[in-house]
């Protein structure tokens, strides 16, 4: 018997071939163990895209927010859309949002505003945040840390980092979910992280359909290969897989305050 997990991060709207094709693939996820999941935007647009395919009877819960690269042209209206959606049904978190230094498609300063206002919002709804952080740990934490002393409650998405950076978000309480990443074979140092984030603090996610896992590198991500980074973090951690499997669901499930699945 597959053990449950929770995609923690999958953008299950960005499938090409539709509504059809997006539930098909749902449907592989759930044939493979995956019982639940939640779907982040990245823009106003994406963010209704994500509350209209939310449907909790079928596994599925929505993010939403503004992408840290898509705040080059976001306006105040982006940010008063972002607060009304965040009380649709089906909404668990505020996200994607953080800020990215690699890409340059947004000056910093937007990003920063940006990433205040999703976490003002987050505290203001009572949800976690799900951060997008690429090469931005130290400005991130700068903006982030008296949101964390008033009680902010975050993931940190598709954690890229050696056990070194995993400061201050262990400090703060927040979750670290790996990605397909993990099961690259030089990235020793993501798995070295991976095995000492507390068992209380990890999860695991796809972001499909980007960054497939071995075996399935080079295809298109989807959330039917979650098992495979599942598998690598609990290799890492040196702990069962069913054990394994079994704490990070029911850290996701803690988190975005998820119902048990329906079975």
């Amino acid at each position: 018997m597959r053990p449950e997990l929770i995609d923690t991060h999958c953008h299950l709207y960005l499938d090409a071939g539709g509504s059809e094709a997006q539930l098909a693939a749902w449907e592989r996820a759930r044939g493979a163990g995956v019982a639940q999941a939640v779907i982040p935007a990245i823009d106003v647009a994406s963010s209704r895209a994500v509350v209209a395919l939310a449907d909790p009877a079928r596994g599925l819960f929505a993010a939403v927010g503004i992408h840290p690269n898509d705040t080059v042209a976001v306006a105040e209206s982006d940010h008063v859309a972002i607060a009304e959606l965040a009380a649709a049904p089906g909404v668990v978190a505020i996200g994607e949002s953080g800020l990215d230094c690699y890409r340059d498609r947004a000056a910093l300063p937007r990003q920063v505003e940006s990433l205040r206002r999703h976490a003002e919002l987050a505290l203001a709804r009572d949800l976690p945040l799900i951060l997008h952080v690429r090469q931005a740990f130290a400005p991130t934490a700068e903006v982030l840390a008296p949101f964390a002393a008033r009680g902010l409650r975050a993931v940190m998405h598709c954690f890229d980092g050696g056990p070194g950076d995993l400061e201050p978000w262990l400090a703060w309480g927040f979750l670290i979910s790996f990605s397909g990443i993990v099961t690259y074979p030089k990235r020793d140092d993501l798995r070295a992280a991976a095995r000492v984030v507390p068992a209380d603090r990890v999860v695991v996610e796809t972001d499909a359909p980007f960054l497939a896992p071995v075996p399935k590198r080079g295809r298109p991500n989807e959330p039917a290969f979650l098992l495979h980074t599942a598998e690598a973090v609990a290799a890492a951690r040196g702990e069962p897989l069913t054990e394994f499997a079994a704490r990070s669901t029911a850290n996701a499930r803690r988190l975005f305050r998820l119902p048990a699945a329906a079975r």
